[in-house]
């Protein structure tokens, strides 16, 4: 990817979103794509995701219906990643992957294995974190779809989020609810 042609955003939110609020936050992802290509014409938007429910897959549901890339960036091997997903759930994945302009797979957190992966524990959590900061390493700008509740989950949103506004991101926050807050 030559960057200079790009101007990349990234995707950190909740995987739970609440369904009521769902064609306002497509609304509004969609606004803000659009004003980001009259913003940068010189640039082709690119969006940075991880494809987990909620907020990540609803970024590129956004981006395919403006004909705008996205890079998937996976956080442990697929058919770990998988496993995080209901059937229905790992159909829409895998419908989002295959439309992807490139699928990379992000390194092992240092120390984790493949094998203290396979079942969630805190070795995957890690994992989720590698995957968010490298999409906000990457990034020009952060979309972070959030209820701005601190907690204290390594990999989270807010933990994606605090590790943006460290190194100087910009930061477009989508205030959205979640089912179990």
């Amino acid at each position: 990817m030559n960057k200079n042609n790009y101007y990349t955003v990234g995707i950190s939110g909740h995987r739970d979103l609440l369904p009521s609020q769902y064609d306002e936050n497509l609304t509004i992802l969609k606004g803000h794509l659009l004003k980001l290509r009259r913003e940068h014409p010189d640039k082709q938007i690119l969006v940075l995701t991880p494809l987990a429910e909620g907020a990540d897959r609803l970024i590129a549901k956004v981006a395919m219906e403006l004909n705008i890339p996205y890079d998937v960036f996976l956080p442990m091997p697929k058919e770990l990643y998988i496993q995080d997903f209901s059937k229905n759930s790992q159909k829409e994945f895998e419908h989002y992957l295959l439309h992807a302009k490139k699928v990379e797979t992000i390194p092992l957190y240092a120390g984790n294995t493949l094998e203290l992966i396979r079942d969630y524990s805190v070795y995957r959590d890690f994992q989720y974190r590698q995957v968010g900061r490298k999409i906000v390493d990457l990034a020009d700008e952060m979309i972070i779809m959030s209820d701005e509740q601190p907690n204290n989950k390594i990999g989270g949103t807010y933990d994606i989020a605090n590790y943006a506004k460290m190194y100087g991101k910009i930061i477009y926050k989508v205030r959205c609810d979640r089912l179990c807050a």
